[in-house]
């Protein structure tokens, strides 16, 4: 593994444990682990211990939501990943158009709905749960948001299905262009955990954008060196070692090197826009949001970037040795 260094202290919320065991109870009670291995996948995830150091400050109720936001998206991720669904491009995509129109801007639940698939019958009432929870937190701009990130994230699941429906490995290029999109709505919730939303205005700026990008590629680079032994048991290509291997014609080891390079320099990239991005606002800039709740949003991106490297030692969720993995057999679909 190679070595990646950061220059933030990692830290942990003394909540940790108790989202980590309030969301295994969720993913209980909403039927998203349907089998003893989908709940030992879960539980040996640590998705706690990994809100708890991506949200150290938050408090007990903000990471308990953003713990069980992180539970029912992963899971959703690893239908799309690991079972059929994942080569059947149409019905991924009629699976996630359902699932997009339940982020409404005004913040209702339709009770009325009834899914139109047996995936979305399960996770309807979690995603419900979830947003009942969320709207008093969020603006309707902040809703807005999210939703266009979780479509970007739906996009790029739906160009893997096809993918690997024709047996396509993506180009590298392409696939740094498309990788990027799974992280921003995790970012997103930092706001509602510190109860401060940036304004568009200055997320808009390109040095905030760059921020951003920067550490969605640092963390989903590191997933993807991570899990590459996984994904190549299952024979998934979409990860960057794989398709870094591919389109150089080297050794799995090379190619992880190669990996490890291009996410420290993304981490440094991070530090480095971390450190100037509040002294290089103009006063008109400053005034749209009060440097300290800036601030704060920034310590919340550190947080990510420091948490999520630290966890992946702690979490056994990349584990090539799962039974289901080994057996190239994926998750049990809802």
């Amino acid at each position: 593994m190679p070595h990646i260094h950061v220059e933030f202290p990692a830290e942990l919320s003394p909540y940790a444990d108790d989202a980590e065991a309030g969301t295994r109870a969720f993913v209980a009670r909403y039927g998203l682990v349907p089998d003893e291995a989908a709940r030992r996948h879960h539980e040996r995830s640590l998705l706690g211990t990994l809100m708890g150091r991506a949200y150290p400050h938050a408090g007990a109720f903000e990471l308990q939501l953003v713990t069980d936001w992180i539970s029912t998206m992963l899971v959703l991720d690893d239908q799309f990943d690991e079972t059929s669904l994942g080569t059947d491009p149409e019905r991924l995509r009629e699976v996630c158009a359902e699932v997009l129109g339940w982020f409404t801007a005004d913040g209702s639940v339709d009770e009325s709905v009834t899914p139109a698939h047996s995936i979305t019958k399960v996770f309807r009432p979690a995603y419900a749960d979830l947003w009942r929870r969320t709207v008093p937190l969020t603006s309707p701009a902040w809703r807005t948001r999210l939703a266009g990130h979780v479509a970007d994230f739906f996009e790029t699941c739906a160009w893997e299905s096809e993918n690997r429906l024709t047996g396509r490995v993506p180009e590298l290029d392409e696939y740094i262009a498309r990788r990027g999109r799974a992280l921003m709505p995790y970012l997103d919730l930092i706001e509602v955990t510190t109860h401060a939303e940036v304004p568009e205005e200055i997320y808009r700026l390109p040095e905030f954008a760059e921020m951003n990008a920067a550490l969605s590629d640092a963390d989903l680079w590191t997933n993807d060196l991570f899990s590459c032994e996984k994904e190549a048991l299952l024979g998934d290509p979409h990860n960057l070692v794989l398709v870094h291997q591919h389109a150089h014609g080297t050794d799995l080891q090379t190619s992880a090197d190669a990996v490890g390079a291009m996410i420290q320099g993304r981490f440094d990239r991070f530090t480095e826009l971390s450190e100037h991005f509040v002294d290089g606002l103009t006063p008109g800039q400053r005034a749209l949001f009060p440097a300290d709740r800036l601030a704060r949003h920034v310590a919340g991106l550190r947080s990510w970037l420091t948490g999520q490297l630290k966890w992946r030692f702690e979490t056994l969720r990349f584990d090539p040795s799962r039974p289901e993995v080994a057996g190239a057999t994926g998750s049990t679909p809802l």
